[in-house]
């Protein structure tokens, strides 16, 4: 662990087991320490690589100051599906509906029962917030559960034909040209998105 980036270390709760008991303790100080700092909040795996400059033009296009949730819409467990917890996007006003329905056990119980990201859906979903649309123009997904390459194989026919909120599309139309952010990158790979998303083009 890098001690110069700052962080919140839980070493009671160091596996992927215990994701939704870390994320509520994380965003629960997120709002109580700095939660009138930012107007929006970006949860993201550490195998995540993201365009932050398309996330900006994405935020442009939404009310900070109103409940906003935004990411990858799966279209099981509750009625209105969910955000994939690889990447998803709270607004302030989300992140305090958030820490207000975690203080109640019954509507957002602090021992998880599905994934992290499932159990973050059904409890905004008692606060009235949802998931949102932020397809492209044409229908193209921002946000990419699976590296690129996973794209191509059983991952598709498995998840995203059959599990995603919104119709399949072929493989390379699903990418937009505006994309926020892949999953299942090795550090290796982020360093060379990065050289080329950032540094191969500049005279």
């Amino acid at each position: 662990m890098n001690d110069s980036i700052p962080h919140i270390y839980y070493p009671l709760l160091n596996s992927r087991d215990h994701s939704w008991e870390k994320i509520r303790r994380v965003f629960k100080y997120v709002h109580d320490k700095i939660g009138k700092k930012y107007d929006w909040y970006y949860r993201a795996d550490d195998d995540t690589y993201a365009l932050m400059h398309n996330m900006r033009t994405l935020l442009a296009n939404y009310t900070s100051s109103k409940q906003h949730y935004l990411g990858l819409r799966w279209a099981f467990f509750t009625p209105r599906g969910f955000n994939d917890g690889s990447s998803y996007i709270l607004s302030r006003p989300t992140m305090e509906a958030f820490n207000e329905v975690m203080l109640d056990p019954d509507r957002c119980p602090d021992h998880h029962r599905a994934e992290e990201d499932q159990e973050l859906a059904k409890c905004l979903a008692h606060m009235d917030v949802y998931p949102e649309d932020i397809r492209d123009e044409y229908g193209s997904e921002r946000i990419q559960h699976f590296h690129p390459i996973e794209q191509y194989g059983i991952y598709k026919d498995t998840f995203n034909r059959r599990l995603a909120y919104y119709p399949a599309m072929k493989e390379d139309e699903n990418f937009s040209s505006r994309m926020i952010s892949f999953h299942h990158v090795s550090p290796y790979e982020m360093r060379m998105m990065d050289y080329i998303f950032y540094h191969l083009n500049k005279p």
